[in-house]
């Protein structure tokens, strides 16, 4: 910057003095610099993280993502899609309809195929919290969901994608795109079941109606896609053989409420009934202001609150889960003030979920903390202050929009 000085005593009376720009110019400059480069540098660093991630599943022929490959097989082969394998242990998981979703990853070679599976995951995420909230705040939450991320593409797990999938889905009905948020709630749905707690979306805008009638279309059009590559009466057999295993995995909470109700207490209780409780206070505050309009803030914050408790409330949950929880707890941290307590909840975060299933512990170690399953601890923690939240904002009438008619807005 150029400013005015004293004139010079010689004889070019028109020359000014250059002087030296102030301290507060300079830090504005370094920050609107951090701020241009900072997502740059945040979007490199990603990919290079999801190349990296992939190099051990691919040195090791990932046992998950070969199960994904050999589902899309055995459902054109007509084979039992959930009965044990000599190429690979343990069972699928997922719906006949993720047997078709994953055809086009299955065609490819295995070492290709994973890699676009990792850049598909790591990608979507990334997207999604960018459509979220706005791009300074995306950059935190990135860096925040950016640890859990990684183990997820290490065991070469769909988990990012399912986030960004329910992220999307707020994202489009706030957008009063209905069908296109009912085929994006439905596809994670017939994935994995969790996702379905996403339809409560639809009590963020005034009429969540032709969101219903969509998700309803949509899952019968998922539902009888297998039927176009196999016998209509073989699938149902399928689905029937579905059912059976999520029963038996029913029986193993995982990194859920459920498994540290029963470490706590010693009780081998069904987990519906607790999935019910915490389903209710879910949705309690977003029903209590059902009948006016949230502003951003505020429906973002709900967001990140059904992240979490998909984790926490999934009895299939495990320690590749966690990017869904830390998702949420990404994007809540970027959107509210940098108090000290959050700094402090933040923290325990990290070394309670992140830090205590890394290398960075010995393995010993790292394995009896994952019996108490002590990764779980901190994601309840941070969601049932985010609850707290909810309630405080709507009693103190902060979080509303001006105008009962104004519908929520996206950035």
């Amino acid at each position: 910057m150029l400013l005015p000085a004293t004139r010079p005593s010689g004889p070019d009376s028109s020359e000014r003095l250059i002087a030296p720009p102030p301290r507060y110019e300079r830090v504005q400059r370094a920050k609107g610099l951090a701020r241009r480069h900072g997502s740059a540098f945040v979007a490199a660093f990603w990919i290079i993280a999801a190349l990296s991630a992939t190099i051990g599943p691919l040195y090791r022929h990932e046992n998950n993502f070969e199960i994904f490959r050999a589902a899309w097989r055995h459902l054109i082969a007509r084979q039992d899609l959930y009965a044990p394998s000599s190429q690979y242990f343990d069972l699928l998981k997922y719906t006949p309809t993720f047997a078709v979703l994953i055809a086009p990853f299955a065609l490819l070679p295995f070492g290709f195929g994973l890699l676009c599976w990792n850049l598909l995951n790591a990608g979507a995420i990334y997207w999604a919290i960018g459509r979220a909230v706005s791009p300074k705040q995306a950059v935190v939450a990135r860096v925040i969901v950016l640890p859990e991320m990684i183990g997820s593409l290490q065991s070469a797990q769909c988990n990012a994608l399912i986030a960004a999938l329910i992220i999307f889905t707020y994202v489009t009905i706030a957008q009063q795109r209905s069908l296109r948020a009912a085929t994006l709630v439905m596809v994670a749905t017939f994935v994995k079941i969790f996702p379905l707690a996403a339809c409560s979306f639809a009590l963020l805008v005034r009429d969540g109606r032709r969101f219903a009638a969509g998700c309803t279309v949509v899952a019968i059009i998922l539902f009888i896609l297998p039927m176009g590559v196999s016998s209509p009466v073989w699938i149902l057999s399928q689905y029937h053989d579905w059912l059976a295993v999520q029963y038996v995995d029913a029986g193993d909470p995982g990194f859920s409420v459920m498994q540290l109700v029963h470490l706590a207490l010693g009780v081998h209780w069904p987990a519906w009934p607790q999935q019910l409780v915490g389903a209710l206070i879910l949705v309690a505050p977003l029903v209590a202001r059902r009948r006016r309009s949230p502003d951003e803030r505020w429906s973002v914050r709900y967001v990140t609150s059904l992240l979490m408790f998909c984790v926490l409330f999934n009895h299939q949950s495990e320690s590749p889960s966690f990017v869904i929880a830390l998702a949420g707890i990404g994007l809540w941290f970027a959107i509210s003030p940098r108090t000290p307590s959050r700094w402090i909840l933040l923290t325990v975060v990290f070394v309670g979920t992140v830090v205590v299933s890394s290398s960075l512990l010995p393995t010993h170690f790292r394995l009896e903390l994952a019996a108490l399953h002590v990764k779980t601890v901190p994601v309840l923690l941070v969601w049932l202050v985010v609850q707290y939240e909810l309630w405080s904002d709507l009693r103190r009438g902060v979080g509303l929009a001006a105008s009962d008619e104004r519908e929520l807005r996206v950035a």
